[in-house]
């Protein structure tokens, strides 16, 4: 079977058409669904997005163990909203798919429904990269890092990191398979994804680690300058600017990183030249 190869620069072209085409609906889907819900982690739930800061001199290795503990503690005692806000944010993010399907123009009610439609499927595909995950690659570097000493243990977590981002990079279409494709079976989307994807790993890896690289230094610069600014009039004035910052700064990344992910399911699935024209019009 013939694979389609990514062009990083023809995703792009498309991923901002499709931004400048849609931007009235993205722009409501993305406020409601990732800017609300980041706004509203970051003023309930401020030690999650700002842990508080070791002391200086303290011990690291206790520090980080303090901090890991907090942050527990913040998990266990606000999971219903946690797990709230997370399932909003994954209906946003499989409706902004439907919302973007080459198939039909859906409009923003029927996206709505086919995200809320797909999630079931998009969690179980989920659980299951995580359990067979865990199996297929934590169960191995276990055990050589249990019988292989200090140093094994080291390469074993290495491997371990590579083969992670690996199998992320090869099922990282599988949320548009099953808004856009309408596949429902998760083993099938998963399977669906991995042959999408077949070998165009190291490109898209190299596309996503430069968007994050490019659009990490733009946040950086405008929350550092934003924050200064919020640092300086203090109390809950400084509280809410920088929750309302984080949320922007959230929303924008995860809205950019849903539509390049759509651009690049377009090239490798084929979409139609008369689909991807009208994202031009």
């Amino acid at each position: 079977m013939q694979h389609n190869k990514l062009d990083m620069g023809r995703a792009w072209t498309q991923a901002t058409g499709l931004m400048g085409s849609n931007r009235d609906t993205i722009g409501a889907i993305a406020g409601l669904f990732f800017f609300l819900p980041a706004l509203a982690s970051a003023l309930l739930l401020p030690g999650l997005a700002n842990p508080p800061q070791p002391a200086p001199g303290a011990d690291p290795e206790a520090a980080l163990r303090v901090m890991a503990d907090q942050i527990a503690a913040t998990y266990a005692a606000n999971w219903p909203l946690i797990l709230t806000l997370a399932v909003v944010q994954f209906v946003g993010s499989m409706s902004l798919f439907a919302l973007l399907t080459d198939r039909g123009n859906p409009t923003v009610g029927e996206a709505l429904r086919t995200g809320a439609r797909s999630l079931p499927s998009y969690l179980a595909a989920q659980l299951v990269t995580v359990l067979g995950g865990s199996l297929a690659i934590g169960i191995p570097i276990g055990v050589l890092s249990a019988f292989g000493g200090a140093g094994v243990a080291v390469l074993a977590l290495l491997i371990a990191a590579v083969l992670i981002v690996y199998v992320m990079v090869k099922l990282s279409l599988t949320a548009p398979v099953i808004a856009i494709e309408g596949q429902r079976n998760p083993l099938a989307a998963l399977a669906r994804s991995w042959q999408l994807t077949k070998g165009n790993s190291l490109v898209i890896f190299a596309f996503i680690v430069l968007l994050a690289l490019v659009l990490g230094v733009i946040a950086l610069i405008v929350a550092g300058l934003l924050g200064l600014v919020f640092s300086a009039i203090g109390g809950t004035v400084a509280l809410i600017g920088s929750g309302v910052v984080d949320a922007a700064v959230n929303a924008l990344f995860t809205t950019v990183f849903l539509v390049v992910t759509v651009a690049i399911y377009r090239q490798l699935a084929g979409a139609s030249p008369e689909s991807e024209a009208e994202v031009f019009d």
